[in-house]
C-alpha cells in the first residue's frame, strides 16, 4: 500500500515537474535559446526592479531546464549587480537549485535522473554517506564535477540532505566569489582585477583536486 502511494506520488511530481517546464520552455524558450553572457544579461535587466527575483529563479529551475551553467549565470550576475550582491544572489541560487536537483533524485529515483541527464547521471559511492559533507566541499571546491548532476547524484546516495548543502555552499563558495568579481571586470578583460579572481579559483581548484585524490574518503568514489 505505501509503495503504491509512493509511485503516484512520484509519478504526480513528475507529471507536474514536466507541465512545468514544457509552459517555462514555450513561453521563454526563444529567448533563452543560444544564450551567451550578453544575451542573459539583457534578458535578467529586462526585468527591472524585479531582476534580483529573475535571476535567482532562473538559477533555481536551472536543474530542470539546464540551459545555463553555473559560471556564465554567476559572471552575469556580477556585471549587473556588482560583485557583492552578485555573490549573495549566486549563493542563494546555489541553495534553491542544489536543494530542487537533491530532492528531485531522492524522491524520483534514478530513471528521472537518467532521463534528464539522458544517461550521463553521476554515481556516488556509499563512503559519501558517512563523509558526506567533507567530500561534497572538496568536490564543489575542485568545480570539475557539474554542478546539477553531482547534486542529482548526491541525492540518489543515503547522504543527508544537511551534509549535502552544508558541502555544497562551503564548496561553492570561493567558485562563486571569483565569477561575481570576474563578472564585475568583464568589460576590462586584460587588467589585473580581471585576472585575480580567475587565478584564485585555479589554485582553490588545483589545491581541492589535489585533495580529492589523495584523501582516503574519496578512494573509493
Amino acid at each position: 500500500m505505501k509503495e503504491n502511494k509512493k509511485k503516484i506520488l512520484q509519478y504526480f511530481i513528475g507529471a507536474l515537474l514536466i507541465i512545468v517546464f514544457v509552459y517555462f520552455m514555450m513561453k521563454y524558450g526563444k529567448r533563452l535559446t543560444h544564450l551567451r553572457i550578453k544575451h542573459v544579461r539583457h534578458y535578467i535587466l529586462s526585468y527591472g526592479k524585479f531582476a534580483s527575483i529573475a535571476f535567482v529563479l532562473l538559477y533555481s529551475l536551472k536543474p530542470v531546464a539546464l540551459i545555463v551553467p553555473v559560471s556564465l549565470l554567476s559572471i552575469v550576475a556580477g556585471s549587473v549587480f556588482g560583485p557583492y550582491k552578485a555573490l549573495l544572489l549566486s549563493m542563494i541560487g546555489c541553495f534553491t537549485s542544489g536543494t530542487l536537483a537533491f530532492f528531485l533524485a531522492r524522491f524520483l529515483g534514478r530513471s528521472f535522473v537518467d532521463k534528464l541527464l539522458k544517461g550521463k547521471a553521476m554515481k556516488l559511492d556509499s563512503s559519501i554517506e558517512k563523509h558526506g559533507t567533507e567530500i561534497m566541499c572538496i568536490m564543489r571546491l575542485s568545480f570539475i564535477f557539474p554542478y546539477d548532476p553531482l547534486s542529482y547524484a548526491a541525492g540518489l546516495t543515503k547522504m543527508k540532505y544537511r551534509s549535502f548543502i552544508i558541502g555544497t555552499m562551503i564548496g561553492v563558495f570561493p567558485e562563486m566569489v571569483s565569477y561575481s568579481f570576474i563578472g564585475k571586470s568583464l568589460e576590462h578583460p586584460f587588467s589585473i582585477k580581471f585576472f585575480i579572481p580567475i587565478i584564485f579559483i585555479v589554485v582553490v581548484a588545483v589545491i581541492a583536486l589535489g585533495i580529492y585524490k589523495s584523501s582516503k574518503k574519496t578512494k573509493s568514489l
